[in-house]
């Protein structure tokens, strides 16, 4: 077991990126994470550049790298505590890190200790027995009710939109191209294309629900695999689920596509990973969000800060709200 250190903590981290945040802002939680990763993991594989090669970890503390006392452990923690809270400034006070009977009891089963266990019980104060009965993967209720919008719920879009002064003046130039267009038989916008490769995704979209064990977070409910990754959440007080796919099987790797379900079954809203070009002309993996309508068709695309894309985007955002208006207000003042 090496001696915890500052230095030695920002250099797992950088050897490893195990959350895929900056330092900075890591969490007390994650700094508690790692710092106890960063003494013991010490196997891993050699990385080869050009100029260099270093040891990477691979993540994991097994039972040959947790071979200490109880006292061993016991004072390291403490020195992991004082050392972040002087140097840092972070306070460890009511964080649960794991003690050296959690640690033997993570162990169990598969020999292994991951970020994510160790994050979980940090967090969570939450250590899955070994043998335990797995449970049901949680399902998505069938689609058994009408998925059309209420009055409550149009009333509600039409006020958000007649209340946006930038939704307004989107309106008014979706409404001024077509007007144009129809005057001189033309077409205002060409969408073809746009969305159909994303489109058949969704309508073929199948999470993974290999569930080990469960999680329950105030009104929030999750539901992990065997890798630690979150397969479901159940977004109590959205009333939605969520379903999760990973491209790789490692503890520590993010989504690479989720759906969220309203309460009577629907796809709502899409979420995917994409590589993505940004504003300084370098590439980066950013989250694309493909919202839904009440057909489970795209009606909207969102992305993140920074991308660049093709402001067609921009016209087929635009043209789908000022449709909804049109549709929703027919629906409710045409009725009057």
């Amino acid at each position: 077991m090496d001696k915890f250190t500052i230095k030695g903590l920002m250099d797992y981290y950088l050897r490893t990126n195990s959350t895929g945040t900056a330092f900075r802002d890591l969490t007390q939680e994650d700094l508690a994470s790692l710092a106890v990763l960063s003494i013991f993991d010490q196997k891993g594989q050699t990385v080869k550049t050009s100029s260099y090669s270093y040891e990477r970890p691979d993540g994991f503390i097994d039972s040959s790298e947790f071979n200490v006392t109880r006292e061993e452990y016991e004072k390291a923690v403490k020195n992991i505590s004082k050392q972040i809270k002087k140097e840092i400034g972070a306070d460890f006070t009511g964080v649960n890190i794991p003690s050296y009977d959690d640690m033997q009891a993570m162990l169990k089963g598969d020999n292994k200790i991951s970020f994510s266990e160790i994050n979980l019980f940090v967090r969570e104060k939450i250590i899955r027995e070994p043998g335990a009965e797995k449970p049901r993967p949680i399902v998505i209720p069938e689609k058994t009710k009408s998925n059309a919008k209420t009055r409550a719920q149009m009333e509600q879009f039409l006020a958000e939109v007649e209340n946006s002064p930038a939704s307004i003046v989107a309106m008014e130039r979706i409404d001024a191209k077509l007007a144009e267009a129809q005057k001189n038989g033309t077409t205002a916008f060409d969408f073809t294309g746009l969305t159909d490769d994303v489109q058949k995704e969704i309508d073929a979209f199948v999470p993974d629900n290999d569930a080990s064990y469960n999680v329950q977070d105030g009104l929030d409910g999750y539901q992990y695999n065997d890798n630690g990754q979150v397969v479901t959440r159940i977004n109590n007080t959205a009333g939605a689920y969520e379903k999760y796919k990973y491209e790789n099987d490692k503890s520590d790797a993010k989504y690479s596509e989720m759906m969220r379900y309203n309460g009577n079954g629907y796809k709502t809203e899409y979420f995917r990973r994409e590589t993505l070009m940004g504003e300084d002309g370098r590439s980066f993996t950013g989250v694309v969000i493909y919202v839904l309508d009440e057909n489970e068709k795209v009606v909207r695309i969102t992305y993140p800060e920074g991308a660049v894309y093709d402001k067609k985007v921009d016209d087929f955002n635009d043209y789908n709200m000022f449709m909804q208006w049109l549709q929703y207000d027919e629906a409710i003042n045409g009725a009057e």
